[in-house]
């Protein structure tokens, strides 16, 4: 007889091929909750596009964008412009008389930085000089500070000693070679008449006065050269001189900020003719602001076109296509830039050269931008006038701004629009949980199922066995 034969089921695959069909709703989940997260990345870029419209929008409502100004100088070698925020346009004519400088005396020469010095003390006053360098007149406001030098310190040390007492003591030291040796520089920290110092000396070796030892860092400016006169003064410590439109003017430094207000003057060298300035409005940066305007615009509107599209010819549709929210923000946004401001012109964005092209888009003039922005306080008036009364509309970029404002609000349609797809998207994850659940039971009974058959038609596998050869001995038998 032919055996009937005995053999185990895939119980295995049967399972996981009638798991796929009972996953089909799964997986129909998981592709909405794709869908769901990238019209919510959609959402975040449109949202992330408008917050650079409305920066731009708020830079143009801004006073000190409409007051920006740029300063020019005849002479740049000599004086140097700075124009700062609210400047007032204007014309100066400046001369340069005299340079605000540091105080610095010099030692005689040593042979090498390692030449043994001695020890004592430095003591340091900060003060007055007069014009001679004869008559010294200590400043009551600041004491004099003491600077200890160690028992058989080199000039190198000396120098360090100086440094490491810290910026508050009024001087710097530092070593200057002069060709044939060393000598130690001292050097007010700041610039100015009130910046010139004395130096008194407590040698350790007796002689305060003498040229020997520490004392030979001593500077008496009163005293006779050797005898407590001992530092050479190379540069005197003296304000700067300026006369601004016929105005005397004095610094402690060479950088005017504060004489003229908003503009910082830079003092180089002094001068034999006077240096005109002459401070105007800043074309370049009014312009940089209306094409960051502009361009954040531009991006708003690309973004959103591509965001609701429908190709015919492929059938495709954006992310965004048919989306209420979306097509609202954008008619919105295109009436306000279509809007009127006033009834005087320029009351346009037209007439200030920004044309609104057919695709939504705003495109610059560069001659007709120019020549309003030329009058920074007419087009200040445009896009940044306050409205007559609260909630009635003001200038251009107010509007655009009050609707910014009110779109990106947690309250606003983009956050309402985000979380009606958040709120389906946890809908739609509960359900997939929910599903899992279920589909892990399904799994479980079907193994339990198939396993169960499996061993019945094993046990019967067997028992046909024994059948086939009972019968295969019977017929040996016969």
């Amino acid at each position: 007889m032919t055996p009937i034969g005995s053999s185990s089921i895939d119980v295995n695959g049967i399972v996981s091929q009638l798991m796929q069909i009972e996953q089909r709703p799964l997986q129909a989940l998981k592709k909405t909750i794709s869908g769901i997260e990238t019209r919510l990345s959609a959402f975040g870029k449109l949202q992330s596009a408008l917050a650079s419209m409305q920066d731009a929008a708020r830079t143009l409502t801004r006073a000190d964008t409409w007051r920006a100004a740029s300063a020019t100088s005849s002479d740049e070698t000599a004086l140097r412009a700075t124009a700062g925020t609210g400047v007032i346009p204007g014309g100066y004519t400046v001369a340069v008389g005299q340079l605000a400088q540091r105080q610095s005396l010099a030692s005689h020469r040593f042979a090498d930085s390692a030449v043994v010095i001695g020890g004592g003390t430095l003591r340091i006053r900060m003060g007055t000089l007069d014009a001679a360098g004869t008559a010294f007149t200590p400043d009551a406001a600041r004491p004099e500070v003491a600077v200890a030098i160690a028992a058989g310190a080199t000039l190198a040390e000396v120098r360090n000693a100086i440094n490491a007492a810290g910026p508050d003591i009024g001087i710097t030291a530092s070593l200057v070679a002069d060709g044939t040796g060393q000598r130690l520089m001292l050097r007010s920290t700041g610039s100015g008449a009130p910046e010139a110092f004395a130096v008194a000396v407590d040698d350790a070796d007796g002689g305060n006065g003498d040229a020997s030892g520490l004392s030979a860092f001593a500077f008496d400016p009163a005293a006779a050269s050797g005898s407590g006169r001992n530092l050479q003064l190379t540069q005197a410590a003296q304000d700067a001189h300026v006369t601004i439109n016929g105005l005397e003017v004095t610094s402690t430094t060479n950088r005017l900020t504060d004489v003229i207000e908003n503009l910082t003057l830079e003092l180089r060298r002094t001068t034999t003719a006077p240096i005109d300035v002459s401070v105007d409005s800043d074309a370049a940066a009014l312009r940089k602001s209306l094409d960051g305007f502009v361009e954040a615009w531009n991006a708003v509107n690309t973004l959103i076109a591509e965001q609701v599209r429908f190709d015919p010819a492929t059938k495709t549709a954006g992310v965004l296509q048919g989306n209420q929210t979306v097509v609202r923000v954008q008619q919105q946004l295109r009436e306000i830039l279509r809007s009127s401001v006033g009834t005087d012109a320029p009351n346009s964005l037209s007439a200030f050269g920004v044309e609104l092209q057919r695709d939504g888009s705003l495109k610059v003039d560069d001659t007709r931008a120019g020549a309003a922005l030329a009058d920074p306080k007419t087009a200040q008036a445009f896009f940044a006038a306050q409205g007559a009364a609260p909630g009635e509309p003001g200038g251009m970029a107010r509007r655009v701004l009050a609707s910014l404002d009110a779109l990106l609000a947690s309250d606003g349609a983009i956050s309402g629009a985000t979380e009606s797809l958040r709120a389906r998207e946890r809908s739609v994850a509960q359900q997939e949980e929910r599903l899992n659940a279920r589909l892990n039971e399904i799994e479980k009974r079907l193994l339990r199922q198939y396993t169960a058959l499996d061993a019945n038609l094993t046990r019967m596998a067997g028992s046909l066995s024994s059948v086939q050869n009972l019968l295969a001995g019977l017929e040996r038998t016969d």
